[in-house]
């Protein structure tokens, strides 16, 4: 017989984790990975800390396939990278350690999963010093402080403007195909 030396009365036996409520919340990137599939493709894993409020310390969780043999999930798993970047004013990552201690404001929904019953899924990624982060929009400043000149705002427009450097990269370089 091993000793386990095991206090019961040391931990609260209730389970009440429960799923969030439907909403925006505050969070930091605290964990990030990249991590294969089961299938055999490639996935960024993403660990989100609520900053704030009630729920504060509560963990949310993301999967983000970039290698799929569905191309229509590689394709919405690369969207989501791409709306993370811009949310947090890097449209260029190269390595998942450029994503960790990031903040960012979340949406999240509560999605019925058969298997497992109600769970949060992050749906949108909003960057905390602006608008919610759409289709390759401009890159927030990294220096709040800066203000450009009115004449020399880049335009609201879908596409960075010529020269910019996001104008470069068409595509976000996680785990391109080779």
């Amino acid at each position: 017989m091993a000793q386990l030396g095991f206090n019961a009365g040391d931990y609260d036996p209730t389970d009440d984790f429960e799923p969030l409520p439907a909403d925006e919340y505050l969070t930091m990137m605290t964990e990030a990975s990249l991590e294969n599939t089961k299938s055999g493709g490639r996935m960024v894993k993403l660990t989100y800390t609520i900053m704030e409020g009630q729920f504060e310390g509560r963990k949310l969780w993301s999967q983000h396939n970039i290698v799929n043999k569905s191309p229509k999930a590689e394709e919405i798993g690369r969207k989501e990278l791409s709306r993370i970047a811009h949310a947090i004013g890097q449209p260029m990552i190269n390595d998942t350690d450029q994503l960790l201690n990031q903040v960012v404001r979340i949406r999240i929904v509560i999605k019925n999963d058969p298997g497992y019953g109600p769970k949060n899924e992050v749906k949108k990624w909003i960057g905390v010093g602006g608008q919610p982060m759409q289709q390759a929009p401009v890159p927030q400043q990294q220096t709040p402080a800066y203000n450009p000149p009115p004449q020399q705002q880049a335009p609201a427009q879908q596409q960075p403007p010529a020269g910019h450097p996001a104008a470069q990269h068409a595509a976000p370089p996680w785990g391109s195909k080779q």
